[in-house]
């Protein structure tokens, strides 16, 4: 964990280049600690890039965890959920200093996320707030499983989850694939009942964890883009992730 006295924080990019500052005044209970996640968070996952700043960060955050009220500890995860997934799209070269940063921050992240969901108490916050619950579930997602699937899902939050992007290898392609509507090219997988405890599935975990609120949004989409594109123009059948990420790099 790199210390904030570091000279090295003054070369570290976020977009207000000043997220050292951010990051003291919630070690030091300087301000309103919601307030101070809000701009700390923004600033390292404005329009969704990654920010270098990002990798030393987390295991900052990792320490102040126990430190925190149940709910203030499930806010500032919620929170983090963006800056994480980004790294998907921007891969830190391995062995480096800030991948090792960054893999402390995710290791000890995952340990407080598997402590709050063994708390019942964690599921009765989420339950009183829609909002956060659907965030919290897209950061476990960042951290407890496929950043790639959470960068996209993040991506797709601007329509609401009702449209999505898919491109096959032969040339087809739809900006706007109707997820909402059970387009045809799509063929569902069927999610089970999360047992509150496993992480083994990923959209089953996801999906239960969603379910807390009742969510309208993104968790009726989860069976397409975790589900099987069969492309109208020439039936191939791939992932719908594959297509995904194929209409991010090539349109």
């Amino acid at each position: 964990m790199l210390d904030l006295t570091s000279p090295i924080w003054k070369t570290l990019g976020a977009a207000g280049n000043d997220a050292d500052k951010w990051l003291r005044h919630l070690i030091e209970e300087d301000g309103s600690f919601r307030e101070n996640v809000d701009i700390l968070t923004e600033d390292l996952s404005h329009q969704l890039s990654w920010y270098s700043a990002t990798a030393y960060v987390l295991p900052h955050l990792v320490a102040l965890c126990p430190t925190l009220t149940l709910p203030d500890e499930i806010y500032l995860i919620a929170k983090t959920g963006p800056a994480i997934a980004a790294e998907a799209e921007w891969p830190l070269s391995p062995d480096s200093d800030a991948c090792l940063e960054f893999q402390e921050g995710i290791t000890g992240l995952r340990h407080e996320i598997r402590l709050l969901l063994a708390n019942p108490e964690t599921a009765v916050q989420l339950k009183s707030d829609p909002e956060l619950c659907q965030e919290f579930s897209l950061s476990a997602l960042s951290i407890m499983g496929s950043r790639s699937h959470a960068y996209g899902l993040y991506l797709l939050s601007a329509y609401c989850w009702e449209s999505g992007h898919a491109a096959c290898a032969c040339g087809w392609n739809d900006e706007e694939l109707p997820l909402s509507e059970h387009p045809v090219c799509l063929e569902p997988v069927s999610i089970a009942r999360w047992d509150g405890r496993s992480l083994d599935s990923e959209p089953v975990w996801l999906s239960g964890l969603l379910s807390l609120t009742d969510d309208k949004e993104l968790r009726p989409v989860l069976p397409y883009v975790y589900g099987t594109g069969v492309c109208p123009k020439c039936g191939r059948r791939e992932p719908y992730w594959t297509w995904h990420n194929r209409f991010m790099k090539e349109y």
